[in-house]
């Protein structure tokens, strides 16, 4: 996902909105296909790691972290491969637990409408380069990821972050907070492997998690002047 203009320098962001931002990043990446690149960083603990330091820098605390350890057993590359397969891919109609929103109940039309009215507000679309649908979950991640950056921006420039506490809420209610509960439910019956069990437990605390942290947020804004 790409801003509409040229990004500026990078700015320091506050260390708990940074963490926010980079562990949408992180799991985005995670749920990806999985490349042999992205299979050995999961056996060398180097993702368990990255994942467990964002965790603990958060501003809050995320009911899965104990299925961090699950994030180190990654198995061989084929194996590994296939789950994803398997589970998130291909099925004889449709993959078991579809990474895509519309699949989780409404129209899919629907759904990639309303995500996409969501990131053309923001002055953001997809790359041209990319493969995947506007609703599936690692462009909705990769979404909240540039949504709390701007947040972090502008509470360091002091302006106001309500509206954009207010598209987070938004955002995380009708779309990967909505139905990521659902695809973790069916994930139980269908054997994953420790990796992937750990994976969807952790996106799925994060996303409740931050979810009940913007709420917070918007109850306690000042009211405006």
């Amino acid at each position: 996902m790409t801003t509409s203009t040229t990004a500026p320098p990078t700015p320091a962001i506050d260390e708990p909105t940074a963490a926010r931002s980079e562990i949408y990043g992180l799991l985005a990446d995670a749920l990806e296909f999985p490349t042999r690149d992205f299979h050995v960083k999961v056996e060398a603990r180097v993702f368990r790691d990255e994942v467990e330091a964002l965790l603990g820098a958060l501003p809050y605390e995320v009911n899965a972290a104990s299925a961090i350890a699950g994030l180190a057993d990654a198995g061989d590359y084929v194996p590994f491969q296939g789950d994803y397969i398997r589970l998130f891919d291909v099925g004889a109609v449709r993959p078991p637990c579809p990474l895509y929103d519309g699949e989780w109940g409404g129209s899919r039309k629907h759904a990639m409408e309303e995500v996409l009215r969501f990131y053309r507000f923001f002055g953001m679309k997809l790359d041209a380069g990319t493969h995947d649908l506007p609703d599936h979950v690692t462009i909705e991640l990769e979404f909240m990821k540039v949504l709390t950056f701007i947040e972090g921006l502008a509470s360091t420039r002091g302006g106001d972050t309500l509206p954009v506490f207010r598209a987070e809420r938004d955002f995380l209610q009708r779309h990967p907070a909505r139905w990521w509960p659902m695809l973790e439910r069916k994930l139980a019956g269908h054997e994953a492997p420790p990796f992937y069990a750990s994976l969807v437990a952790i996106v799925g605390g994060v996303l409740a998690a931050d979810l009940a942290y913007v709420k917070a947020a918007i109850v306690s804004a000042p009211p405006a002047v």
